[in-house]
């Protein structure tokens, strides 16, 4: 583990003891155990992400449905990043009343003097603050729209977008696999278990089809109104190819570029400085037709379409023939697995399709999603994950029924 990992490490441990620390002058007993399964269950998730590090420490750090209410109120106010609102202590009781200390004074021991109690809750405070502080970063970069960017919020952003492209599709492949239950009867391995047992099958052994990953098309719209976009999308681009062989890569405007060459390698940096000197037609027009033209004469011919995951990312904007757009989403749709359309303004809630490019397209795209910032390119990621997804014009196959065959 590198210095920065065991430094990123000590202040998430920090931040959880700080409020861990806050949690109990709210009156919830939270004892070092519960402290340190809270460290471990982080350590499972992604600590960045909202509603993992919530979930990791609410089912840490309550035991009862009434601490519920107390978790959420604390874990609010130390998300948005401000400092946790301190509980003031009871009233001292009167002479000769007796009063039922709780659950929190309990955990917490004996009642320290107000002076000690008042410096650790500041220095919880400062440490609950500055954890507070690096999550809301975390999410208001990825709620941040690609325009809004700045250098050195695209240079973070490219940490999450790597851990997001590695998610690919997957298809059934011919061949099968060993499988302790599955719909194909091992009549091999099953005759060669059965020697075990004087020539009686007593167990049978079973084949299921293995999986292999999908070919993953991408062809972004580097024209001028999509230049605020393309970059982090190459970044996108880039990452997914190093998880995966099977990615091919195409910028389009004017005309069609093949980027797989220039987009290898592990520096996203330097591949976008190589994919700058490869693309002549850099923020120009858009003829998205006459691209998915030669994308379908030239690429598509060599099988790079056939079965593929198609990933257009474009805003819409044709100045070509529309007809042309249409006959070749037609042809692209019947070679491709699924056709994805990407378009960064379907990320504004007023947005509509009436683009004559889009509305035109539209009806061959079998998943339209947006793709402004780093949220959008998680559930563009969720959509590539998809095993084995079902679409109208190919059911899902019922397994085959187990049963006795000859051998």
């Amino acid at each position: 583990m590198t210095a920065r990992q065991n430094l990123a490490t000590a202040r998430v441990a920090a931040g959880v003891v700080a409020f861990a620390g806050a949690l109990r002058t709210r009156g919830v007993a939270v004892g070092v155990s519960r402290v340190e399964m809270a460290l471990l269950a982080l350590a499972g998730v992604d600590a960045n992400d909202r509603d993992e590090a919530y979930w990791a420490l609410r089912c840490t750090l309550t035991s009862s449905a009434d601490e519920i209410a107390v978790f959420d109120a604390a874990f609010a106010e130390l998300w948005v990043g401000k400092p946790l609102a301190v509980v003031p202590p009871p009233d001292p009781p009167a002479p000769g009343e007796r009063r039922d200390p709780g659950p929190a004074a309990s955990a917490a021991g004996p009642t320290a003097p107000a002076e000690r109690a008042g410096e650790a809750t500041d220095e919880g405070d400062e440490e609950t603050e500055s954890a507070g502080r690096r999550w809301s970063a975390v999410e208001r970069l990825r709620e941040l729209d690609f325009r809004a960017y700045d250098a050195d919020e695209l240079a973070r952003a490219s940490r999450l977008v790597a851990q997001l492209a590695r998610t690919r599709p997957w298809r059934r492949s011919r061949r099968s696999k060993p499988a302790d239950a599955g719909p194909y009867l091992d009549r091999r391995a099953t005759l060669r278990r059965a020697m075990r047992t004087e020539g009686h099958p007593v167990q049978l052994a079973w084949r299921t089809r293995s999986s292999r990953p999908r070919r993953l098309l991408f062809a972004i719209d580097i024209s001028g109104s999509m230049e605020p976009y393309a970059r982090p999308l190459l970044m996108f681009l880039q990452a997914a190819g190093q998880a995966s062989h099977e990615v091919e890569a195409f910028a389009f405007g004017t005309q069609l570029t093949r980027l797989s060459d220039e987009l290898a390698g592990r520096r996203p940096d330097a591949a976008l400085r190589r994919v700058a000197g490869a693309v002549p037609d850099w923020a120009g027009g858009t003829r998205i037709g006459d691209n998915l033209k030669r994308l379908n004469d030239v690429w598509g011919r060599r099988g790079l379409t056939r079965g593929a995951v198609v990933v257009i990312v474009s805003d819409g904007w044709e100045r070509g023939d529309v007809e042309l757009l249409r006959t070749q989403m037609e042809r692209l749709k019947r070679a491709a697995h699924r056709v994805i359309w990407v378009n960064p303004l379907a990320g504004d809630p007023a947005y509509e399709p009436l683009a004559v490019g889009m509305a035109t397209a539209l009806p061959y795209v079998d998943v339209f999603m947006p793709g402004h910032n780093l949220r959008s390119l998680e559930a563009l990621a969720a959509v590539l994950s998809e095993r084995f997804p079902a679409t109208a014009s190919q059911p899902p196959r019922r397994p085959a029924p187990r049963f006795w065959s000859k051998v």
